[in-house]
């Protein structure tokens, strides 16, 4: 299986890399004040004048790692890379690793139940090349737009892929080599492994019960290799972790250390995580989440959870969102802190571009001016298509306001709508039309980037993409 997953890949990931050519620098500061954010709260050692001292002294190397299970990383996923930048601005050495290896094998940690995900050899290979890319342009974003006026230059990010640490190892190897170092007590004794053994209907395959010994490998082999005794995770990973830092010390004898130290996870305001297994996952990858669906994610977010994600998610000093959140809280209709929050985490994600793009669609749809409507990109139209429901339609000469709201289904049946029409509860492009029969007119309707948008009432939005593009049927509407 890694004989031909290898094939496949060595193209362009079993590779470590820089994607900044900028030089290193000898200072770092303390990058435990960061638990003033909420960030490494919950480690494996305990955060004393020693640990201080240690991350103070010297430069030291840290690792994340994402397995690919999907194409693209989400917004929890962000809070680990926000983390890996928060010790790279502190002077430290960041590695992004990428699990094409433990991919294969599954991580149980904050799941009841076994995954049922099959990826193929190239399903791994095009997730995993495209994640890359997105950590990239995230560090890449970062420098750009959020450290282009420090003074200190950034340690450039590496990017490792696990595969390389298997590649040359086989089963009995692996298991006659290191399995003397992993003592069974302690791996049972992980909260993940009990609460599936004693809760999950199905228990636990060896598969899953494994990972965290190649995952303490994965850890092993950093330390090996650039010195990384820094292990950085979202706090289910604590278990892991622990694996890994008891597993290196059998390696070297009781004479080396290492430090597992986390982020929290993010929840939105039930307490769900956020992430593809919970169903409410915001896509890293523009071509998955738009611009405008990120911005509006993080615009949408309640009171309750705001000032947690501006600490969590920006880089933004905690005198500012003090600030910021005074503001917020004497004039909380203007929402400054979630627009705030969504044009630093847009930006983070998609750039400047993304940024601009995502503010003209939040204008275009919420500003009243036609004008902003049909100046929208076609990309940008297909952005908002993941928001607002959105129906292709054929342009037609006797499509009157009441076909195009029924077809859209604005409504349950006619007579509602018959009745909203009629009391002025509907907007074709921002402007009110109380006439069920009104023929829609190409240009004042049907825009020349060939969509109308309804709203009834104040915020349910609708969309139709006209798809017949004859101009002669153009000029009769």
């Amino acid at each position: 299986m890694f004989k031909m997953l290898n094939l496949l890949i060595k193209r362009s990931l079993i590779r470590s890399y820089s994607i900044s050519k900028r030089y290193l620098s000898s200072e770092t500061t303390d990058i435990f004040k960061l638990q003033e954010r909420g960030f490494f709260c919950d480690n494996l050692a305990e955060v004393d004048d020693n640990l201080r001292k240690l991350v103070k002294s010297k430069k030291q190397t840290i690792y994340c790692g994402f397995d690919p299970t999907a194409r693209s990383l989400h917004v929890g996923n962000l809070v680990g890379l926000i983390g890996l930048l928060h010790w790279q601005r502190a002077g430290h050495q960041p590695i992004a690793l990428l699990g094409s290896a433990t991919v294969l094998i599954g991580d149980p940690s904050g799941r009841l139940n076994e995954r049922k995900q099959h990826l193929s050899n190239e399903d791994i290979v095009s997730n995993t090349e495209n994640i890359e890319r997105l950590i990239q342009l995230i560090f890449a974003n970062h420098e750009k737009y959020f450290w282009k006026d420090q003074q200190k230059k950034l340690r450039p990010l590496t990017v490792v892929n696990n595969l390389s640490f298997y590649e040359n190892i086989n089963t009995i190897t692996f298991v006659s080599t290191y399995g003397p170092h992993f003592r069974m007590n302690p791996l049972l004794s992980r909260k993940v492994i009990k609460t599936r053994l004693e809760t999950s209907h199905d228990g636990l395959g060896y598969n899953e019960f494994s990972y965290q010994l190649y995952q303490a490998y994965d850890w092993y082999c950093l330390f090996k290799q650039y010195n990384c005794r820094f292990q950085l995770g979202g706090v289910d990973q604590i278990g892991n972790m622990r694996t890994g830092h008891d597993f290196i010390s059998r390696m070297t004898n009781f004479e080396e250390d290492s430090y597992g130290v986390t982020v929290p996870l993010i929840t939105n305001e039930n307490g769900e995580k956020l992430g593809k297994s919970m169903g409410n996952a915001v896509w890293i990858d523009e071509n998955l989440s738009s611009p405008y669906e990120c911005y509006q994610y993080f615009r949408n977010t309640p009171d309750t959870k705001v000032e947690e994600y501006l600490k969590m998610f920006t880089f933004l000093p905690l005198n500012e969102i003090q600030q910021l959140m005074e503001i917020h809280r004497s004039k909380p209709h203007e929402y400054a802190a979630q627009i705030k929050l969504s044009k630093q985490i847009t930006l983070l994600v998609h750039g400047d571009k993304g940024l601009e793009s995502a503010i003209r669609s939040t204008q275009a749809m919420f500003a009243q001016n036609i004008d902003l409507l049909h100046n929208l990109t076609e990309r940008e139209i297909d952005g908002l298509s993941t928001s607002v429901p959105t129906i292709q339609m054929d342009l037609n000469p006797e499509l009157t306001l009441l076909d195009v709201c029924m077809s859209a289904k604005c409504f349950s049946n006619q007579s509602v709508a018959l009745k909203v029409i009629n009391d002025g509860g509907v907007y074709v492009n921002h402007k009110k039309l109380s006439n069920p029969q009104a023929v829609l007119v190409f240009g004042v309707h049907i825009l020349p980037n060939m969509i109308t948008v309804i709203r009834i009432g104040k915020k349910n939005f609708y969309m139709i993409r006209w798809t017949n593009a004859d101009m002669s049927l153009r000029s009769k509407v």
